[in-house]
């Protein structure tokens, strides 16, 4: 291929206009092609301009809704927190009642009725068990532990239940952690 073989389709077009177009015409020309392009160039920003203001409205629309639903969905997290020492000092009733007590039955009725009204509303007790491992989003280590009985960074006693609304942790458990 030869170096007139390679040019281009434009190219070839320019040179053909360029010899058919005087002088004073090609600087018409050229002024003419410019502006276009600048006005081409001004189109393209002013769509892309467009286009991030439509997609910045929608995200602030959805990100307003987002926030209206967690307001709704959060709105008992005060009560709730609020009520959480009285489902512990049940508990611990429950703990220090005599077996087979009237009393004990009663204040166990009392927290399974007020734990299962709780649920109803997105109150969910953090499943714990003695021997698993330390999380820090669902626990709060209260103190360290030194045992051979359990692994490092393992729940080794449960101080106090901790608590979810609607997944999200309003009072973790507070724990003792063994560290080795």
């Amino acid at each position: 291929m030869n170096s007139d073989e390679k040019k281009t389709l434009d190219e070839q077009e320019a040179e053909i206009c360029a010899e058919e177009i005087p002088a004073a015409e090609k600087s018409e020309l050229e002024l003419l092609k410019e502006e276009n392009e600048a006005l081409i160039r001004q189109a393209e920003e002013a769509k892309n301009d467009a286009l991030r203001a439509v997609a910045d409205a929608d995200n602030f629309r959805k990100r307003m809704s987002k926030e209206a639903e967690d307001r709704i969905k959060f709105a008992g997290t005060r009560i709730l927190e609020g009520l959480l020492p009285v489902l512990d000092n049940l508990e611990m009733a429950l703990a220090h009642a005599e077996e087979d007590s009237p009393l004990k039955q009663g204040v166990d009725l009392t927290l399974k009725q007020m734990l299962e009204t709780l649920g109803k509303n997105g109150l969910e007790k953090i499943m714990l068990e003695v021997g698993a491992e330390f999380d820090p989003a669902f626990h709060e280590a209260l103190m360290l532990d030194n045992t051979d009985e359990y692994g490092n960074n393992c729940v080794t006693m449960i101080l106090q239940n901790g608590y979810t609304l609607n997944g999200r942790v309003i009072r973790p458990a507070k724990v003792k952690v063994n560290k080795k």
